[in-house]
């Protein structure tokens, strides 16, 4: 049994995750909250180290917020494509999901 198996007992689910520019954590989360089929959503704050475009042996740190949503299995594409959009994703530098 996972932590999470309480959630929407004997329905199967799907976990969408996005990682997106800090700030549009929140804006996202609350755009999914109230879709169809969605169990769980929360979002928080994260924080890393980027190499991209550094001289070897310096890091950046960058900042970004992860939207995780719990959504029954049959939205979970409905849910994804929202996040997608929404969250401009098909832009360079925008994120991920």
């Amino acid at each position: 049994m996972t932590i999470l198996s309480h959630i929407g007992y004997g329905v199967e689910k799907k976990m969408v995750t996005a990682i997106v520019l800090s700030g549009r954590g929140l804006e996202l989360m609350k755009l999914v909250e109230e879709h169809d089929g969605v169990l769980s959503v929360t979002h928080h704050h994260a924080r890393g180290t980027d190499r991209r475009g550094q001289r070897p042996g310096s890091l950046v740190w960058i900042e970004r917020d992860v939207v995780m949503v719990l959504v029954e299995a049959l939205h979970a594409d409905e849910v994804f494509d929202l996040l997608f959009e929404a969250g401009e994703l098909g832009a360079p530098h925008q994120g991920l999901i």
